[in-house]
């Protein structure tokens, strides 16, 4: 799942990324993000759907908000009309979405940055919680209100270090603020998991 964090990064993926086998999610709220799963299979796991309807809703305004209880939904490439009806106007990053929706209530607003380890080079990423925890070196489990974004950081590469220091070192507090959600956090939880990096 790829997803945009701007106008910019939403034409972009939108544009440039979007293939007829994927599945574009987009929040029940203004100044959401657009997600897209790409070359999603016969039937997408349930997991995966819920997963990526979090990430949509936490990185909409819902999170600068602390706006629980929203719902996510996802639909088909051909639904996203690229270009406004007649007589109207589109602002750039936007879309016309067009027929049914399969909404999704987002399970909670709860985020974790961790460190990969991918195709050679660490990176930090940031999701639902549990891929996280899966699939990076290290994580900060984070939600809502509490730190501006740039003190967050700064606890967080922190934090980071603790755990991983010779790794954690290689990034500033700006590659952290880049992974972070719009708007304040706080870490509920970090850790190390049995991912070994090389």
């Amino acid at each position: 799942a790829i997803g945009g964090r701007d106008s910019s990064s939403n034409s972009a993926i939108i544009r440039k990324q979007l293939g007829k086998n994927d599945k574009v999610f987009h929040a029940e709220i203004f100044g959401s993000p657009f997600f897209v799963v790409k070359d999603v299979p016969e039937s997408l796991p349930f997991d995966s759907l819920n997963e990526v309807a979090q990430a949509t809703v936490c990185f909409s305004r819902a999170w600068r908000e602390a706006m629980y209880g929203m719902s996510a939904y996802w639909i088909n490439p051909d639904q996203v009309k690229k270009a406004a009806p007649s007589g109207q106007f589109l602002s750039r990053g936007s879309f016309v979405l067009e027929g049914h929706k399969n909404f999704i209530k987002a399970p909670n607003l709860k985020l974790a940055v961790g460190i990969l380890y991918h195709d050679e080079r660490h990176i930090i990423m940031c999701g639902p919680p549990e891929p996280i925890k899966k699939i990076c070196i290290c994580y900060a489990v984070i939600e809502p209100g509490g730190d501006e974004m740039t003190e967050c950081a700064r606890r967080m590469r922190i934090e980071f270090i603790k755990l991983q220091e010779d790794i954690a070192k290689q990034f500033n507090i700006d590659d952290f603020v880049r992974a972070l959600p719009a708007g304040e956090s706080h870490i509920t939880e970090s850790g190390n998991t049995k991912v070994e990096s090389p």
